[in-house]
């Protein structure tokens, strides 16, 4: 059996995140942040107008929480991983990891709770062909980020 490993995919710091220092501002995350969601769902197969259209539910935030360790500048390429560290009922959580593109250096590490609702906006469960779908991603933070790290040393 082959071990998880995230998704993986890039974004390049632009002009509009940056500040007067030349660093990315803390609300640009919620971009890199967004391209992580959107690009994961694409690769599935299942764009999100695609997952709306099929399942008849929307994901919006319930939470969204992001931890900054180092400045991304300017044109620094991010390496973004992401990958749900849990499924409920209702809900799940997806975990971004964002990287220098060394792969080594942390950016920052943000988690979003994903409440599942229809389209009258009520709590409703999240389809089993959703919970298919994102399997190959899911997996608990420390798998994610030795399987990271074995990436970027070479081992995978």
């Amino acid at each position: 059996m082959t071990a998880k490993t995230p998704f993986v995919t890039t974004e390049h710091v632009r002009w509009e995140d940056i500040d007067l220092a030349g660093i990315a501002r803390y609300g640009s995350y919620t971009r890199f942040l967004d391209v992580a969601e959107t690009d994961l769902y694409r690769s599935l197969g299942k764009p999100l107008s695609v997952l709306h259209a099929e399942y008849k539910v929307w994901l919006p935030r319930k939470v969204m929480h992001i931890d900054y360790f180092a400045p991304a500048r300017l044109d620094d390429e991010i390496t973004i991983a992401a990958y749900f560290s849990n499924i409920g009922r209702t809900s799940v959580t997806l975990n971004i990891d964002l990287f220098r593109d060394d792969r080594t250096t942390m950016i920052g590490a943000a988690y979003l709770v994903l409440v599942c609702v229809d389209v009258a906006l009520k709590k409703t469960a999240l389809p089993p062909e959703f919970r298919l779908l994102v399997d190959p991603f899911v997996m608990s933070v420390e798998e994610a980020r030795s399987a990271l790290r074995d990436r970027a040393e070479g081992r995978t």
